[in-house]
């Protein structure tokens, strides 16, 4: 797991990240993938909302998160 950071230390602003996602009981398409964390304005309760195939999502709770690594700098000419 050398480069990839533990889930506690993630942004919880909205940041897109690379995640690294791991759930038995549903195994997610794509195990690195893009997310970003968000709150739900009712309950209060945050979640990682992943970009999925077919212009979907799904979100995915710490529990789920093995490692998480920033997006990487695009540089401009």
């Amino acid at each position: 797991m050398e480069d990839w950071y533990p889930v506690r230390l993630a942004p919880r602003d909205g940041t897109p990240v690379i995640l690294w996602i791991e759930d038995e009981e549903a195994p997610p398409l794509f195990p690195v993938t893009v997310g970003m964390w968000e709150v739900d304005d009712i309950s209060g309760l945050g979640n990682w909302r992943v970009f999925s195939p077919r212009f979907t999502t799904s979100l995915y709770f710490d529990r789920h998160i093995v490692g998480w690594r920033p997006l990487p700098r695009v540089y401009r000419a």
